[in-house]
């Protein structure tokens, strides 16, 4: 089943269109440098933002430097990201992740020579860090200084997209990257990605949540094939009727 939207446009400028009207522009006012964000984006899987936020600056504040947390051992890493989700690999991956980082970039910690490759070349780079899938790979590239086109697709992106069936519900993230990444419009900026998840991340998180999503006050309720999942039948009366 394909979303009823307007298929003159792509189908994802027919969801940003309507999302825009209830959250308005999301373009990006302040960037990580690529090393800060790929540390902030490994320990915020399946994490709440305010919870990976907190872990991320006390870390910064523990260690002072990332070639610091790069030496430091996993008990102590992990001490002071005790309350995001997986603490105990995060605290084992992120180290060796920038230790590897500095071994192939000539021992200097930095991501900075990212922007000479291709997208995909970049990010399977990444991808061979350990702890880097293809959502913090990424985060990296499009939400750092890189500002490549590249969509981060989180569970809340992952989940909306299924529901207005983008991408099939038995999709991995890896596959529902590449099948959202192959509807972005050639003409379509790194900004309009970046702007494309915030949008779907916010819709996902306020009103399409796993549980009981409150279809009614949704811009795509008109239109959306799952309408009123997970939700008693008076939303239902929100579906057009023939």
């Amino acid at each position: 089943m394909q979303l009823s939207l307007d298929l003159s446009t792509s189908p994802l400028e027919a969801v940003r269109d309507a999302l825009l009207t209830t959250f308005g522009p999301q373009r990006p006012t302040r960037r990580l440098d690529p090393v800060s964000q790929l540390v902030k984006s490994a320990i915020s899987g399946r994490t709440k933002d305010a919870v990976s936020w907190a872990a991320f600056e006390r870390l910064r504040d523990r260690f002072k430097t990332w070639e610091a947390l790069a030496e430091a051992p996993d008990a102590a890493v992990r001490a002071v990201i005790h309350d995001v989700t997986f603490p105990d690999d995060k605290a084992r991956h992120l180290p060796h992740a920038l230790r590897l980082i500095q071994v192939r970039s000539g021992w200097k910690l930095t991501l900075d020579h990212l922007s000479e490759l291709e997208l995909d070349s970049a990010r399977w780079w990444l991808q061979g860090l350990p702890g880097v899938g293809v959502k913090v790979a990424a985060s990296v590239l499009n939400f750092s200084p890189l500002n490549m086109r590249a969509l981060v697709v989180d569970t809340h992106v992952h989940r909306v997209a299924a529901r207005l069936a983008l991408i099939p519900a038995s999709y991995d993230t890896a596959h529902a990257y590449r099948a959202l990444m192959d509807l972005v419009p050639d003409h379509w900026t790194a900004e309009d990605l970046y702007e494309l998840h915030w949008l779907m991340k916010g819709l996902g998180q306020l009103l399409c949540g796993h549980h009981a999503p409150r279809c009614g006050a949704c811009a795509l309720k008109a239109t959306c094939p799952r309408i009123g999942v997970e939700r008693s039948a008076d939303i239902l009366a929100w579906r057009p009727r023939a």
